[in-house]
Formats: C-alpha cells, sequence, structure tokens
C-alpha cells in the first residue's frame, strides 16, 4: 500500500505520486511534486533551500527562483497559508499532517506536530477602541514573526491561528482544532499615553499556566514598544517551552520514541550538568541521529557534550574532544547554514581552539539570524569578557538575563559579570557576582573556584580557602581544564587568575 499523508482536505499519495482534493486527482507538476513531499514528510520543521535543491534537484544547479515559482504553484493549489516561508531560510509546511497509510519502512516516521507546536492568538483589545485593534494585532503578529525563527519551535500560521479571535476561553478546543500544545495568549489595556501588556505562555489540554508577565511602558513610540514587547515575550517563550518539553519526556515511559522526545530527553539529561546525565545525554542523542543522521540541534547538542568533558576535567584525550566538538558543530553548521543554534554551537566550540576572533564573529552570526536567542547573547558576552572586551560583555549578558530571567543560562550569565569585574580589577563586585552565580548553581564547580579566585584577588584568603575546598569535592581540576574554559586572550589575566586560585589552595 501507498504512503499516504493527510492535510487540511487533501490526501499526498507519495509513492503513487498523485494528490488527491477531497478524493479527486489534482494536476501537480513533477518538481512541485517533490517539493510539497520534501515540506510535508517534514511538517512543522524548518526546511532550509539547500535541502529542497538537494532532494528535489540532486547534482543540479538550479537558479533559487525555479525553487520560488514551483512553491508559489503549490500555494495556488493548496492554499497560500499552508508553506510559510522563513525569510533567507527556508520554508515550513504549517498544516497538520496525518499518516493514513502504512508507512515503508525506508521512509522516516514524521513527527507528530501537536506534541511541540506553539499557537499565538489574536492579543485582546481590551482598550474600549476598537480603532486600538491594529496594535494588539501587529504585536501578535511580531511575536509570530519572530518565533517564527527560533531552531527550536514550530509556530502555526497567523491565519489559522488569528481565526479564534472571539474564542479565547476555550484553550483544550482551539489546541485540537489547530493541532497545537501550546497557546500564547494576551491581552493590551490602553489609557492615555500608557499602555498595559500582559501576557502568558499556557499548554491548551490542561489549561496550566507555564509562564505570565506584564509590561507597562509609554506609548512614546509605537513602533518601538511594540518590538520590544514582543522582543522580551520572544526571549522568555523559547526557554520555558524547552524547559516543558524537557520534562514531558520524562514522565514517559522508555522504549520506542519519537527523534523530539529522544532530543528533548537528551537535553533534560544535559542540563543536569553531573558526568553521569551528561554521558546519558549522549546515549539519548545517538538514538536520535539513528533516525535523523543530519539533523543540526541533535548534532549541536552532541558537541556540547563533548565541550562538557572538556570544561569539567573528565576528559581522557583532551584534543581528541575538542576537535569532535568542532567537527560535529561544522556538521551542524553544513546541514543548514541558516540555524542560529548550530552557529551558536560552533562559536563555543571555536573557543577551545584559540581562535576568540572567529568564535566571537559566529556568536554575532548567530544573533544575526536570530536576534531574540538569549543564550547566543550570553555566551558573546562571555568570550568578549575573555578578550578583554569588559563593557561590551556586560551589556551582552544583562540583554540575556533581562530578555530570559528564568533562563538554565542564568549563572554562566551572572558568572561573566563576575568575571569582567575580576578582570578589570574590581574584585568586591567580581565577588558579590561569583557568589550570586553559586548560589544560582551550586552543582557547577568552576562556580566555586570563580569565587575563590574573586576572593582571593580581594585578600579574604580564609573564605576562598573554603570555596576551593568546595570546588575540589567535585574532583580534580587540572591546569589544561581549566585553560580551556577560561581562554583568556590576555595570558596576563589567565596569570593573575590562577595566581589567586593558588594562594587560595588550589595546586594546578
Amino acid at each position: 500500500m501507498s504512503h499516504e499523508l493527510a492535510f487540511s482536505r487533501f490526501v499526498l499519495k507519495v509513492h503513487e505520486r498523485q494528490l488527491l482534493d477531497d478524493g479527486k486527482p489534482v494536476t501537480v507538476g513533477a518538481r512541485a511534486f517533490d517539493v510539497l513531499c520534501a515540506l510535508a514528510v517534514r511538517a512543522g520543521e524548518l526546511v532550509s533551500k539547500s535541502q529542497l535543491f538537494e532532494q528535489v534537484w540532486p547534482g543540479l544547479v538550479v537558479e533559487e527562483n525555479n525553487l520560488q515559482v514551483h512553491v508559489s504553484t503549490l500555494r495556488k493549489l493548496i492554499g497560500p497559508d499552508l508553506i510559510a516561508t522563513v525569510p533567507g531560510r527556508g520554508y515550513r509546511f504549517t498544516a497538520r499532517v496525518v499518516q493514513t497509510g502504512p508507512q515503508p519502512a525506508d521512509v522516516p516516521p514524521t513527527t507528530p506536530i501537536a506534541s511541540r507546536s506553539i499557537a499565538v492568538l489574536p492579543f485582546a483589545n481590551l482598550s474600549g477602541d476598537p480603532d486600538q485593534a491594529y496594535f494588539s494585532d501587529g504585536l501578535a503578529e511580531d511575536i509570530i514573526s519572530k518565533l517564527s525563527r527560533s531552531s527550536w519551535l514550530y509556530v502555526i500560521a497567523r491565519n489559522s491561528s488569528f481565526a479564534w479571535r472571539k474564542q479565547q476561553d476555550d484553550t483544550a478546543r482551539i489546541c485540537r482544532e489547530l493541532g497545537a500544545r501550546y497557546l500564547v495568549t494576551g491581552s493590551v489595556r490602553r489609557s492615555g499615553n500608557t499602555v498595559r501588556i500582559t501576557t502568558e505562555l499556557v499548554e491548551g489540554q490542561t489549561r496550566e499556566t507555564l509562564w505570565s508577565q506584564r509590561y507597562d511602558r509609554a506609548m512614546d513610540d509605537l513602533f518601538e514598544v511594540q518590538n520590544e514587547i514582543s522582543t522580551s515575550i520572544v526571549s522568555a517563550v523559547e526557554p520555558v517551552y524547552l524547559r516543558r518539553e524537557e520534562y514531558l519526556t520524562t514522565q514517559s515511559e522508555p522504549g520506542g520514541r519519537e527523534h523530539w522526545e529522544l532530543l528533548m530527553r537528551a537535553r533534560w539529561h544535559f542540563w543536569r550538568s553531573t558526568r553521569d546525565h551528561v554521558e546519558k545525554s549522549r546515549e539519548y542523542l545517538a538514538q536520535a541521529l539513528a533516525i535523523k543522521p543530519d539533523d543540526p540541534p541533535s548534532l549541536a547538542l552532541l558537541s556540547f557534550t563533548h565541550m562538557s568533558r572538556v570544561w569539567a576535567g573528565w576528559s581522557t584525550d583532551l584534543r581528541q574532544d575538542i576537535l569532535e566538538a568542532n567537527r560535529l558543530a561544522l556538521r551542524a553548521v553544513r546541514q543548514d547554514d541558516t540555524d542560529p543554534f548550530a552557529h551558536f554551537t560552533l562559536g563555543t566550540a571555536l573557543s577551545f581552539t584559540g581562535n576568540i576572533p572567529q568564535a566571537i564573529a559566529e556568536l554575532e552570526y548567530s544573533l544575526t539570524l536570530y536576534p531574540h536567542s538569549a543564550a547566543a547573547a550570553g555566551e558573546l558576552g562571555r568570550l568578549l569578557a575573555f578578550a578583554g572586551r569588559t563593557a561590551e560583555a556586560v551589556e551582552y549578558v544583562l540583554q540575556a538575563a533581562d530578555a530570559s530571567p528564568h533562563d538554565p543560562h542564568l549563572s554562566l550569565w551572572i558568572r561573566t559579570r563576575a568575571l569582567a569585574c575580576f578582570i578589570d580589577g574590581d574584585y568586591a563586585q567580581a565577588s558579590r557576582y561569583a557568589l550570586e552565580a553559586v548560589t544560582k548553581r551550586p552543582d557547577w564547580f568552576f562556580n566555586h573556584y570563580l569565587l575563590a579566585a574573586c576572593l582571593a584577588g580581594g585578600g579574604q584568603l580564609e573564605q576562598a580557602r573554603r570555596s576551593v575546598e568546595r570546588a575540589q569535592a567535585f574532583g580534580p581540576y587540572p591546569m589544561a581544564a581549566l585553560r580551556m574554559g577560561h581562554p583568556f586572550v590576555d595570558e596576563q589575566h589567565l596569570e593573575r587568575f590562577t595566581g589567586c586560585l593558588r594562594q587560595a589552595g588550589w595546586s594546578g
């Protein structure tokens, strides 16, 4: 029997190369049909232009206009809202796809979209002035546009989610109809020259509020306010969404899982940060990559597990782990050179090679692709601090922390502020931020070492020694591992840092 994919009123018979519209055959050109198959099989995912060229025109040099023509043709046949353009990157198939026939073993299974998709509903206009609806609609549209640039999120098309303008109370029904798990909802109330915006991220079926926020702003510049608020919302939604997805996968029984579940389980273990958890993360990533060998997020996270070995001093072969981290990050970028998470990973991996300028450039490019990535902004701040550009470093980590105050990276960003103060010789402030980083993540041994160095720099040797003792309880921390995790561009900064640690009892 054929491999059949149903969406909207259509059925796509892949192996019979036939598209049915309410049961009636539709004439589709050969190349357009191949493009449709490539998008529908990966419904909900970003399919880059390079991937489409490789699949539809293998071995041929084809102008980008050819792809655009076929996408335009498909939109006329199946509707303009089912294929979303991700500017500068590729396309997403936005319809909910259901497999209606048995699937041959050689065809990879599709990911159930409803298990991970987000719909942004039109924000309610509570101002009492129908003319203000343009601002509330514009805000929701801006959020949709920005969320769609994330490597991790599948966002329901605007025309689909905006059909629920007057039915925002029945979240379970909306999620069922849209094929979404999560809803972003909100309201706008304008009074005089001020506006109050409330928003929340809700898990639709359970009606549980995962995150909520209120913003009060003066309406001096309408578009500036819209951009600022939408950016803040987007920066907050992604990490909350990912934490929820990670948690949900840990509640399921082990067994035959889809790629997404394996990837989320790998992320959950990775953020536990212990040696056993990181190795468990690698096991799940191996399973995920067996299903999708060229998946950039899986390759990138696997790269980070090699970096963790080096940072933590667990590596039995530093050179090999560094090479593998860079190889995997490069492979992720090559699979999709518009993936911001892949470039973020590559920038981080390059920091181990001593090529800090190139690492900084990769992180800057990651932020060009996805300006709302708090993780990339925070990592850019970290490397700028090690480069001695402390004022710039603080700007980026503040940007990251303001945008995503509950992010799992938060301790790292606070740590960067401590490092910047240490480099500048402000040991009192350095100790304050280092202590805050320790409080956030006491299970990260390198936070204790940083606190020890800052305290020793300020002459508080007894407290510094106690911090080193707490750090050493996690295991040895040789000089080679410390140097990799602290890529100071100025050798004098490294010497001062290690000198303070030795005063506190670190032997190196």
